[in-house]
């Protein structure tokens, strides 16, 4: 928690003690917070109460920011305010409603001709012109998303000793929730993965992560969503997007539960019983968020419509959409 410099660092530095101490990550927070404490540094030195005019100069919209981003920015500094104000510290919140209300996503669920299109596309990527072994991380990268339901995020911070290629296992360290969790590769993804590290390593042969940039760190999400695009463009006429909805990295995920749940349930197993395990294999902290799947399979699959009407229903409110 280092890095604070303006008037409010002992408040942002109680806040982020608290979360911790709560158990959150509170990871893409804190990023917001030390972009507003150097905005508070330099526009409001000393100043050690957040007043109105800090507040809404945080709140104007970056130029092409989309408004889940904006809403996300403004609710870490809501959040500080509140937590000033129980201290008895004077402190603006922003109030609801601004900016608007966030846009919900619809996800894209690919076909598998839609995936083979996609990850045929990663096959034949180029190497970069400025270094580096993007050709060997893309294809497997991607692939350990779809094939394990993954994160983007827990993909790309995997560390070289988090995969385990002779048992076949991938530690997923402090994912959502602060919590660890183990996922199995098939035999096919573990020689694939074992056939990915062979090569790369004789490129970073003391790496730490398994997928390192060419200063051989972990990559950014940014560079995740430029590649997925990438892929997109050249299976642009294979796959078919619905309007204003975009495939993110994200519905490779989407994709895998999905094909879980029509796999198992044609087989005649129990939704409760799927559920658990869902819930265990992709790390949520309850189930609310994995009956969102059970939904959304519905939604894609008119013959799986009876999902809907299982009694497991009735146990868990209405779903809601995990946040990335």
């Amino acid at each position: 928690m280092s890095g604070f410099v303006s008037g409010l660092a002992p408040h942002i530095r109680g806040l982020l003690e608290l979360k911790h101490a709560m158990g959150l990550p509170y990871k893409s927070s804190e990023r917001h917070l030390l972009a507003f404490d150097a905005i508070c540094a330099q526009h409001y030195p000393g100043q050690s109460s957040l007043s109105r005019e800090m507040a809404m100069e945080w709140v104007v919209k970056h130029p092409a920011e989309h408004i889940n981003g904006q809403l996300k920015r403004i609710t870490s500094i809501r959040q500080l305010a509140k937590h000033m104000a129980s201290l008895g510290i004077e402190a603006y919140v922003i109030p609801t409603g601004i900016p608007g209300r966030r846009i919900h996503y619809n996800p894209h669920i690919f076909s598998h001709r839609e995936l083979r299109a996609l990850f045929d596309a990663a096959d034949t990527i180029k190497e970069s012109r400025i270094g580096g072994q993007r050709h060997l991380n893309i294809p497997v990268m991607f692939r350990m998303i779809y094939c394990l339901g993954l994160r983007p995020g827990e993909a790309r911070k995997l560390h070289r000793n988090d995969v385990d290629l002779a048992r076949g296992t991938v530690l997923i360290r402090e994912s959502k929730g602060h919590k660890d969790r183990m996922v199995f590769m098939s035999a096919d993804l573990q020689e694939y993965c074992r056939a990915y590290d062979a090569a790369i390593n004789s490129y970073y042969p003391d790496r730490i992560p398994f997928f390192p940039n060419r200063q051989g760190n972990i990559y950014t999400s940014s560079a995740l969503d430029y590649w997925f695009h990438e892929l997109l463009d050249a299976a642009d006429s294979l796959i078919v997007a619905s309007p204003g909805s975009p495939p993110r990295p994200y519905d490779l995920r989407h994709a895998h539960v999905i094909e879980v749940i029509n796999r198992w349930v044609r087989a005649g197993r129990s939704p409760e019983v799927l559920v658990a395990y869902l819930s265990l294999h992709l790390g949520h902290s309850n189930t609310e968020d994995t009956w969102y799947y059970f939904h959304l399979a519905a939604d894609f699959h008119p013959e799986l419509r009876g999902l809907a009407n299982t009694t497991i229903e009735s146990l868990f409110p209405e779903a809601r959409h995990e946040i990335r």
